[in-house]
């Protein structure tokens, strides 16, 4: 047997208007009752018995059960008199409580997988309660909980809180896991009790074990109107039950330094971190979309012995407060503290290691798909470094290159972004409003592109040509043709080997030999070794990864000059040409050369050089090539 509490003794007195002469648990939530909603979850998950603690009109909600002849199981209403607190109304029917007992709050609406939690529950033997938690929008005036490395809660810090402190964005959403014996101290207690500001302190304070179950699954009270209206509105949309972890999860993951604050080497302090601008909009618009948002870091400090766990746990509170001052947070924050180099001084052995976590490994993303039930084909790492991207690869998700912190620019890998933006705002964005459009354009493009077809995608640089190549990749990929995308940046010459005008900054000999291979499904390799190019450096390097390839695989080969690869198959091609407004892509090719080290000075004289060696050879290649205009999808 499987037994809940339901504290259904609520006046209600800020529904009124809504609610007439019903008792607050019978709240129409589209079409039925929150208490049947909640009772229906209940015996979904396999409970038999449901004591409902009723107060105010409880003959209607004792009718209203009976009515439904109690849904099949063991219900009991029972009148808990004077009002006692939540925790003081179960300590009032203790003798009726099982050995271990689910507490819900019948203001809640919920949609949580309530087997899962109770495994939670179960995993530590002893424990005098388990509380179900999440982070939420609204921290600085709610009551916080605070966790250890191992999942159990150290404090609770009630509303209001010090202003000059910084604080985990950990609230306690009121749904519990109880031991009926952790309760035997405070049986006879007259004084009315609550379980968060009275009861669970009280029991941490006695050296009891409480243990935190952080979950973002859908658990939201409805005691004003607004808040009863935003439950209605999730309902209707379908956001409750998508939110339910029973349902494959589209995720964002964030590297933390150069992506949301400044970068700073090996920052170690609170005092070190500052939001970049406008992180905490773009985090925000990712919470109220359905996307699961989580850090994923390297935090090389601990094992070189630069900062204790508690010192970054200081760090990422202070993220956390900053976030949720305007309204957003973090779903998980995940980070390693390993690093596999030796040497340093106050270096942690134990943390010296080759682990599976530090990134490009995939352990912290691995983690967090399985913690959230996250599916990888919806999902995206945002970050400011090659080792990001590499990362999204191995990973199997979509990747955003932000150009703060490194820009990319750091050539520890080689893996191509999906999209390169400026900041975590403009990646946002893309995710949230470009790539939906652009990827329902795509599909419609590349409708008739055969098995084996070579596709060249040609523009100004800085036009979106890479972008619009990812996006035709995921497309094709979307209704089973696989694609891979090759970038002619990577036959840039080196510096010392170019030769005047566009083209001669390219090996077009190479791209024109390795074309006609990959036209000729005969010939075509089953493996590509891809130079690359360090733009730093200026210089080309060989054979920095291998490309597995099909015959049947789609090729989308995009840059500058791909309409001058000369393809004697025309049946098999498929020439595009992206434009773009002159205004923004000259502001996107001074960024990038400023963030090459360039003067202003120096990047515009490489600009207007450019429009006068580029514009016209790039103008002629586009004749007869369908034109596509980014802009035109947002």
């Amino acid at each position: 047997m499987m037994q809940a509490i339901i504290l259904a003794g609520g006046k209600g007195t800020r529904l009124r208007e809504r609610l007439g002469h019903l008792p607050k648990p019978l709240i129409d939530i589209c079409g039925l009752p929150l208490l049947e909603r909640q009772i229906l979850l209940l015996k979904k998950h396999g409970f038999t018995e449901v004591l409902v603690l009723v107060n105010h009109a409880a003959d209607q909600i004792v009718n209203y059960c009976a009515s439904k002849e109690n849904w099949g199981l063991n219900v009991h209403c029972i009148d808990d008199g004077q009002p006692k607190g939540t925790a003081g109304a179960t300590l009032a029917v203790f003798e009726q409580l099982d050995h271990e007992f689910l507490v819900m709050y019948g203001d809640t609406m919920v949609d949580v997988d309530l087997t899962r939690f109770y495994r939670h529950h179960k995993q530590v033997e002893g424990m005098a309660a388990t509380l179900f938690l999440h982070p939420n929008d609204h921290p600085q005036d709610s009551d916080l909980v605070e966790m250890d490395e191992d999942g159990f809660i150290t404090a609770f810090h009630p509303y209001p809180h010090e202003a000059s402190r910084y604080y985990p964005n950990l609230v306690n959403a009121a749904l519990y896991w109880v031991r009926k014996q952790s309760l035997a101290r405070w049986r006879h207690e007259s004084r009315p009790l609550d379980y968060g500001k009275d009861l669970f302190p009280a029991m941490l304070q006695r050296g009891m074990k409480l243990r935190g179950f952080n979950s973002p699954e859908y658990i939201k009270d409805i005691g004003t109107p607004a808040r009863l209206d935003k439950v209605c509105a999730d309902f209707l949309s379908g956001k409750i039950e998508r939110a339910n972890l029973g349902q494959p999860q589209a995720m964002v993951f964030l590297d933390r330094d150069g992506t949301i604050n400044r970068e700073v080497d090996h920052l170690n302090t609170p005092e070190q971190f500052e939001l970049l601008p406008d992180v905490a909009e773009a985090i925000r618009r990712l919470n109220r979309s359905e996307y699961r948002c989580c850090v994923v870091t390297n935090q090389p400090v601990i094992a070189r012995g630069e900062a204790s766990v508690e010192a970054l746990r200081q760090i990422h509170n202070k993220m956390e407060t900053l976030l949720g001052r305007s309204g957003a947070f973090l779903d998980r924050i995940y980070y390693c503290p390993h690093h596999p180099d030796g040497g340093f001084p106050g270096e942690r052995a134990p943390l010296k290691k080759d682990c599976d976590c530090r990134k490009p490994k995939t352990g912290m993303i691995d983690l967090a798909i399985g913690d959230f039930r996250g599916c990888r084909e919806k999902s995206w790492l945002i970050g400011d470094t090659s080792v990001d991207m590499e990362t999204a690869r191995r990973a199997g998700v979509k990747s955003v290159l932000v150009e703060t912190g490194y820009a990319g620019l750091d050539y520890r890998h080689w893996a191509t972004p999906d999209a390169i933006v400026p900041d975590l705002s403009s990646a946002v964005s893309f995710i949230l409003d470009h790539y939906p459009r652009l990827l329902s354009y795509c599909r419609k493009l590349t409708q008739d592109f055969g098995a084996g077809a070579i596709v060249l995608i040609g523009g100004q640089s800085r036009s979106g040509k890479s972008t619009l190549a990812a996006v035709m990749r995921d497309a094709l990929e979307s209704r089973g043709q696989r694609a891979r995308v090759l970038s002619i940046d990577r036959w840039l010459k080196s510096d010392a080997e170019r030769q005047p005008g566009v083209l001669g900054r390219y090996d077009m000999d190479g791209l024109q030999a390795l074309t006609a291979r990959l036209t000729d499904r005969e010939l075509r390799p089953d493996r590509l070794a891809l130079p690359g190019y360090h733009k730093l450096r200026r210089r080309q390097i060989a054979a920095v990864e291998e490309l597995e390839l099909l015959p049947s695989d789609v090729v989308l080969i995009e840059g500058t000059v791909a309409l001058a690869i000369d393809i004697s198959n025309e049946t098999a091609a498929h020439r595009y040409h992206v434009d773009i407004d002159e205004t923004l892509r000259k502001q996107r090719v001074l960024s990038a050369y400023r963030l090459r080290g360039y003067t202003d000075e120096q990047a515009f004289e490489i600009y207007a050089t450019r429009q006068q060696d580029e514009f016209p050879v790039i103008g002629e290649l586009a004749r007869g090539a369908t034109r596509i205009s980014l802009m035109d999808m947002g």
